[in-house]
């Protein structure tokens, strides 16, 4: 038996974790059973009893399949886990977040009532025939206009048109982007010659699975596109690739910060085809005029938003009443510092698919970092992908830590525990600071220098590939390290053959 779980550790992780997943969230009820507690507890802490156990499992998982041998035979289970610990989430309805039941709400203002939620808001006496039993009641900021950009709009009124009605369609419908998701990151991760077995990075995340498939998220029907914008990069694709970040950009606005990976020769070329698909999105709603942005402008600068912030955003926030400045310069500085790290991003040289790569991981993690006025637990969603790329042990296991930031919702007082902030966003500091002083240089540079691709340029072997070279999607090494191939114990475990 002990030789059988040792040879398989990775399905024996799995089946741990999809009978946990198929619990449904009863883990509660178990306990009570069991004696262990008197009652049944809220939703909130029987999600955290699930996801705690669901979380140390994953990271068993990441380090078992980091230590792989064979990617070719581990993933099968990371693809077979990863479908069988959503599908038993998708019947639930949501109950950390109303966001799905908003989505669903504004596709049919638009195509039942045919008018613009951007200037009629949910409360409006006009909407009153629409009121049912089963979305109105769940949707939040009755009185405020929408918040979701132009592309996400035109997506709810397509779905509402073909009969999404409900959180449980709307899932389904993720798992269908979800399943696209992982086919564009396997494609890049072919492209990039690392080994497949770092998809499970993505597939088995317990933050992502719950945001997605049981609060129903629209970051699931953003990340395709925002994948597309990678792979067709990579593929010297720029037009291509300018129409999928576009895409990406007005389902969600935050993709825009890309453009600051693209190479200089390149960004005319990419952001023609950008700013026509987000602008076309726009076009449909141009009768709301000045209001097009909707209650976006309120999010920022409205106290009650303020969700999980960093130790850096407390601070300024702190200093804001100590020397009396307005609150609203703490945006201000936030964005300039965002506005600042971007401009520094996009004049790091681009010469390797490597250089694009850390250039969208930087961009993303200098967002996050930066984030006002909320950090809800699915924002991180959109890095998610892209550690599958660049292994950040920080950024995973803040993913792992995030979850505490619900229990604000328990708090008597209605605020954020100290704790909670501290738990989350310390060991996220320390191990970036960490990382970046292991790992100064990006990783063509570094792994150029750890001996694989020395011996290929000094011995006349294949070169160095560039982003504007083509990249042997029919090689993989099975020996040194490619531009981006540096093993993910390297960044994620230490090595202990080198140790």
């Amino acid at each position: 038996m002990i030789r059988f779980i040792t040879r398989n550790k990775l399905w024996v992780l799995g089946l741990l974790s999809a009978v946990i997943y198929g619990m449904n969230l009863r883990m509660g009820d178990v306990l009570v059973q069991l004696g262990i507690l008197d009652s049944v507890p809220n939703p909130i802490a029987s999600y955290l009893m699930q996801i705690a156990p669901l979380s140390l499992i994953y990271f068993l998982a990441v380090w078992v399949a980091a230590r792989g041998q064979d990617a070719g035979k581990t993933l099968t289970p990371i693809v077979l886990f990863a479908l069988l610990f959503r599908l038993p989430l998708i019947p639930l309805d949501p109950a950390l977040s109303s966001d799905v039941y908003r989505y669903l709400w504004e596709g049919k203002v638009q195509v039942v009532a045919a008018m613009n939620p951007y200037v009629v808001p949910p409360a409006d006496d006009r909407l009153v025939p629409l009121r049912d039993q089963a979305i109105y009641p769940h949707i939040n900021r009755k009185e405020a206009p929408t918040v979701y950009p132009a592309g996400a709009q035109l997506l709810f009124a397509l779905l509402h048109t073909a009969g999404v009605e409900s959180p449980q369609t709307f899932k389904a419908l993720s798992l269908a982007a979800d399943a696209l998701t992982l086919l564009l990151l396997l494609l890049i991760l072919k492209q990039l010659q690392l080994p497949f077995d770092r998809v499970i990075i993505y597939a088995w995340n317990p933050l992502l699975i719950y945001e997605f498939f049981w609060s129903g998220h629209l970051e699931s029907l953003m990340l395709p596109p925002l994948l597309g914008f990678i792979y067709f990069f990579l593929q010297r694709r720029v037009l291509a690739a300018g129409a999928a970040l576009g895409l990406a950009t007005a389902i969600k606005l935050v993709p825009i910060f890309l453009l600051a990976t693209v190479p200089q020769g390149k960004r005319l070329k990419t952001s023609i085809p950008f700013v026509f698909i987000v602008g076309l999105a726009y076009l449909f709603y141009a009768e709301a005029g000045t209001r097009i942005l909707g209650f976006l402008p309120t999010y920022f600068s409205d106290p009650y938003e303020i969700f999980n912030l960093g130790i850096v955003q407390l601070g300024l926030l702190r200093a804001s009443q100590l020397f009396s400045f307005p609150v609203s310069w703490v945006r201000l500085i936030l964005f300039a510092l965002l506005l600042g790290s971007l401009m520094m991003i996009s004049r790091r040289p681009s010469n390797s698919p490597a250089d694009f790569i850390e250039k969208s991981y930087a961009t993303f993690s200098a967002y996050l970092l930066l984030i006002y006025p909320a950090f809800h637990p699915w924002y991180l969603c959109i890095l998610m992908p892209l550690l599958c790329l660049v292994p950040s042990r920080a950024w995973i296991l803040f993913s792992l830590l995030l979850p505490l930031s619900y229990l604000k919702y328990l708090a008597q007082d209605g605020t954020m525990p100290v704790w909670i902030t501290l738990a989350q966003f310390v060991p996220l500091y320390l191990l970036l600071i960490w990382e970046q002083g292991k790992f100064p240089i990006p990783l063509r540079e570094r792994h150029a220098s750890s001996g694989a691709l020395n011996e290929q340029r000094a011995g006349g072997g294949e070169p160095s590939v560039g982003l504007n070279d083509p990249l042997p999607f029919s090689q993989r090494a099975e020996t040194g390290k490619t531009p981006l191939r540096g093993s993910i114990e390297d960044r994620l475990f230490h090595n202990q053959a080198k140790q």
